[in-house]
């Protein structure tokens, strides 16, 4: 039996269309703060370097860490 750890930060837009969109980024630095994480999402906004199925990205719906756990019980 074996265990993963995955650990990702994850940014959460809305849309011009009135959706949401999301993006992950695998192994986020351990210190990254909350005024890093706003300023990466308005740099997405304002530059528009990103466009969705949905549109544009326009706001800031939230962002942060996920950790996810896997246990392996069939070999």
């Amino acid at each position: 039996m074996w265990r993963i750890t995955q650990i990702r930060l994850r940014l959460v837009f809305g849309t011009e269309n009135g959706k949401t969109a999301s993006m992950e980024f695998n192994n986020p630095k351990a210190t990254v703060t909350q005024a890093e994480v706003q300023a990466l999402m308005q740099m997405f906004i304002t530059k528009n370097v990103v466009n969705t199925k949905h549109g544009a990205l326009t706001t800031i719906v939230e962002g942060g860490i996920v950790t996810r756990n896997f246990t392996d019980l069939v070999p």
